[in-house]
């Protein structure tokens, strides 16, 4: 037999004798060699798989065939009796491992749903939660029996989950974790810092920035909000909260922005997130530039003729589908 088929195989009877004897001073000797360990890595995986689907009648028909077959040999550790009903055992594990592996993470993969600039998703789930998606974002979804996850890649969503105390709902957006049971909650990813608002209800945020290698806290920092609530963290920062205008946060879902006094800069960023053409700020002073107003999404020219009347800048066409905005004096009269 060679080298790699008998730690296999002695890999094989390893497991059968361990599920009846639990690790021996035999055994952990035995995994010090790293060809030997190598061998126990590669068994492990799919024979892990039959104990997480141990349920499952095929699994359990094709496990408890391998292992009779094992022990049908007079002295269950002879390499030479068990060598060919353990061959049969590897083969089965491997085999059916990886094909159940498979047919496991294709029945169980995520949903995942994504805008393009200027689109707007909504989606019913299969709950009755509503999730809606802002242009230019990304989700992640995978029900289980017991918990609902969520995964916000980038961009904005709100969230209206539907009540179910049995399985909590929880959304991941970068170091931030929102967990819920009936509640309705936005979350926006598209700046520096990560906003959770809470609409209605009541949600726990678990701050996994506070968790570090060198932290002595091993648990993430927890933190509640109530209704009209907003979170700001951002990795290098302690977790801000404040109060929201509900409205303005949400305004995205029926196609508009809404600005309260906000730098031109960031506000150009946000209006830029839903495609066409796009426009660049290159100084600083104008991107430092306040501004007020509800605009509708999209409509690009539109700001631009808006900003350009309002505040001390003008327009450049720098190509087909850039505008830059320039500091330009005041008009004596202009508002």
């Amino acid at each position: 037999m060679q080298d790699d088929d008998r730690r296999l195989t002695e890999a094989a009877m390893w497991r059968v004798r361990l599920t009846e004897t639990g690790s021996t001073p035999e055994f952990e000797a035995w995994l010090r060699e790293p060809e030997n360990q190598a061998s126990w890595d590669l068994l492990a995986r799919p024979w892990s798989f039959f104990d997480e689907t141990a349920d499952a009648p095929e699994m359990v028909a094709a496990r408890e065939a391998a292992f009779a077959d094992a022990k049908r040999a007079s002295n269950p550790f002879s390499l030479s009796k068990l060598a060919r009903p353990l061959a049969g055992l590897i083969a089965a594990t491997l085999v059916v491992g990886a094909i159940g592996m498979g047919t496991y993470w294709l029945a169980n993969r995520p949903d995942d749903y994504q805008t393009l600039a200027g689109e707007r998703r909504v989606i019913t789930l299969s709950d009755g939660s509503k999730l809606s998606l802002d242009a230019n974002s990304e989700v992640t979804v995978r029900y289980g029996k017991h918990d609902r996850s969520l995964h916000l890649l980038k961009g904005q969503a709100r969230f209206d989950v539907a009540h179910d105390r049995t399985r909590p709902f929880s959304v991941v957006a970068g170091n931030q974790k929102v967990i819920a049971t009936g509640t309705a909650f936005n979350i926006d990813m598209g700046g520096p810092r990560v906003l959770v608002t809470l609409i209605e209800g009541h949600v726990v945020v678990l701050d996994e920035t506070s968790v570090t290698s060198g932290s002595l806290q091993s648990t993430p920092r927890t933190i509640s909000l109530q209704a009209g609530q907003q979170l700001a963290a951002a990795p290098s920062l302690p977790p801000e909260i404040a109060q929201a205008n509900i409205r303005r946060v949400t305004a995205w879902t029926i196609g508009q922005l809404i600005f309260d006094d906000e730098p031109l800069s960031s506000v150009v960023e946000r209006v830029n997130r839903y495609g066409g053409t796009q426009i660049v700020i290159t100084d600083s002073q104008v991107g430092a530039m306040k501004i007020s107003g509800v605009f509708n999404a999209g409509d690009v020219l539109g700001f631009v003729e808006i900003v350009t009347h309002y505040l001390p800048v003008k327009a450049v066409s720098e190509s087909s589908s850039t505008i830059a905005l320039q500091s330009q004096p005041k008009r004596d009269g202009a508002l």
